[in-house]
C-alpha cells in the first residue's frame, strides 16, 4: 500500500493540508499522495507551482539522477559555478537559463 499525503507530509516536517484546503467534500479518509499533491499545488502554489510535499519529491528524484549518474558533471567538478549572465551576480536560477535560451 502506498503512504497517503497527510503521512508524507508528516514525514517531510511539513504541516499537512487541513479538510477545508483539501476541498474533498464528505471524504472521510486519508488523501491518496497524488490527489494530496494536485491539491497542495492548487492552494500553496496558485495551481502554478508544487507545494512542499509534491516540490520535495521532485527535488529528490533529481537528485538521486545526478547522485546515481557514474560521471556527473559536478562530481568530476564540484567547485564548478555558472559563468553565464543572471539576474543576480553569482546567483544562476533556472530562468536565467530560459531567458538565455529565448
Amino acid at each position: 500500500m502506498f503512504p497517503d499525503g497527510e503521512t508524507v507530509a508528516r514525514a517531510l516536517g511539513a504541516t499537512p493540508l487541513n479538510r477545508k484546503d483539501l476541498a474533498l467534500g464528505g471524504w472521510d479518509g486519508d488523501t491518496p499522495l497524488w490527489l494530496y499533491i494536485l491539491r497542495e499545488a492548487a492552494v500553496q502554489g496558485g495551481g502554478d507551482r508544487l507545494g512542499a510535499v509534491g516540490g520535495r519529491i521532485v527535488a529528490e528524484v533529481l537528485v538521486e539522477i545526478v547522485r546515481q549518474d557514474p560521471e556527473p558533471y559536478l562530481s568530476s567538478n564540484p567547485s564548478w559555478r555558472p559563468t553565464l549572465p543572471s539576474h543576480q551576480p553569482r546567483i544562476f536560477k533556472i530562468r536565467d537559463l530560459l531567458v538565455l535560451a529565448g
